[in-house]
This record gives C-alpha cells, structure tokens and sequence, in this order.
C-alpha cells in the first residue's frame, strides 16, 4: 500500500507509520495545543485503513503524550501542549534500560546547565529578565517546601529557554533533565536550609542580567556541583541507582 504521503507502509508496522504520518500531517497544517484533530473516522477513510489500526495510531501519539482521546459525542484527538516533562517521561524508558544512574544524570547537568547559564547571559532579551526577577520574587517570599521546589524548578526552565533561544533542542534537553531531581523536597520541610537556594539563584540572575557570561557559567557550574553532594548526602540509597521509567 502506498500512502498520501508518498511512502509505502509495507515492511513497516501500521500503526506506527500511521502515527508517523498523523504527526507530519500537524506540523504541517500549524495545529495548536487545544486544536481538534480530524474525526477517526474521516482520518480512517482518508488513509485507507480499518478504524481500528487508526485506534492504535492515536493510542501510540497518546501514550507520546502528543495528544489526548476524549470521549463522547464532541469527544475524538485534541492536541496537547508538549511540555520538557513529557520528553523526561519518555527518557526515562531509555535511561532505565540503559542503566543510567541518578549520579550521572547530575553530571550531565554539570556539563549542560553552565553552558546554558552562558549563553543566557549573551541572549536574554528584556522580557526574559523581567520573567528571571518575578520568579526570584516568588522565590523569596515562598514559605512551604512545594513553593520552594516549583520556585527553583521554574528558575532552570527559564534559564534553559532563555539560553537556548535560538535552539529549542538544548532548551527542550536542559529543561527537562533538571525535572528529574526533587532535591529540597527531600529536606524534611527545613525551610530555612531550603532558601539558601534562593541567594544562588539571584547570583546567577545577576550575572545574566550584567552580560557576564562567565560569572554566570561559573555559578551555575558551582551550584549544579554542589547539587551531586547535596543529592548524595540526603538520597544516599538512591544516586548511584537506574532512574527508573516513569509512566506518568
């Protein structure tokens, strides 16, 4: 069978080349999160396919986290917001199997986020900074532990996008590694220790703000270092483990 898109689906599992075809039709018709999919059966028509091949399609882009089925009579695929967490949701698969450990997904943000903290202090446009300074804002006046770690959690999102402005691969892989560390919540509610994190942070801030690129690489290397003794210190069970798959 050859598809509309011009490739033969024979030797390749339908479903899957199903999805792939779902996938490029979206990116080239410029759906949005939010935006409503073709009805299963005019996309089953469409393709030539049985509806339930197309059912397996769509389950794989769910699982993907690309879009979500609704039921019901206005039910069918709606578009989701991709998110740095659904591309760490699905790392994690690969991390695990590969024996990746918690120690070296730390290294890996040693090497990373430094780099990102650079190149923030060369890009950051003015509405950046503004985002960098509310954050900092909620930072200092956060008193629970969950504000504190969804605080520091947006912070290195926002230097990971800020950073990669003008390359969405190193902001999306940033992004989403530092997602996979919960640190401060494992401090057993020690507020007091916990915003000490706070004064890094607008450290890093600072030197993004004053284009010093290397003050700002050389703090975010020195936090990120310390996050491994920290982490090893409160999760010693814990660091030199797989990270384990997360289907959630």
């Amino acid at each position: 069978m050859v598809t509309a898109h011009g490739r033969s689906r024979r030797g390749t599992k339908l479903a899957e080349q199903l999805a792939h075809e779902i996938v490029v039709d979206i990116a080239r018709s410029g759906l949005r999160a939010g935006d409503r999919l073709t009805s299963e059966v005019t996309m089953a028509q469409e393709r030539g396919v049985s509806r339930t091949s197309l059912r397996e399609a769509l389950r794989i882009l769910e699982v993907h986290g690309l879009i979500r089925v609704r039921s019901g009579p206005n039910g069918g695929p709606v578009l989701i917001e991709l998110t740095s967490s659904d591309f760490a949701r699905m790392a994690t698969l690969h991390f695990q199997v590969a024996g990746v450990t918690y120690r070296q997904l730390l290294e890996a943000r040693v090497v990373l986020e430094p780099r990102m903290a650079q190149l923030a202090a060369i890009r950051r446009t003015p509405e950046q900074l503004r985002a960098l300074q509310a954050n900092l804002g909620r930072h200092e006046q956060a008193t629970t532990v969950a504000a504190l770690v969804d605080c520091a959690h947006e912070f290195h999102a926002l230097i990971s996008v800020v950073g990669g402005n003008s390359n969405k691969a190193l902001s999306l892989m940033t992004s989403s590694l530092h997602g996979f560390f919960d640190v401060y919540s494992h401090r057993s509610g020690d507020v007091a220790l916990m915003r000490e994190t706070v004064d890094v942070h607008r450290g890093i801030a600072d030197a993004i703000a004053a284009e010093d690129a290397h003050l700002a690489t050389e703090l975010m290397e020195k936090h990120m270092r310390t996050s491994i003794e920290t982490f090893a210190q409160e999760c010693p069970s814990l660091i030199d483990n797989p990270v384990t798959w997360s289907s959630e």
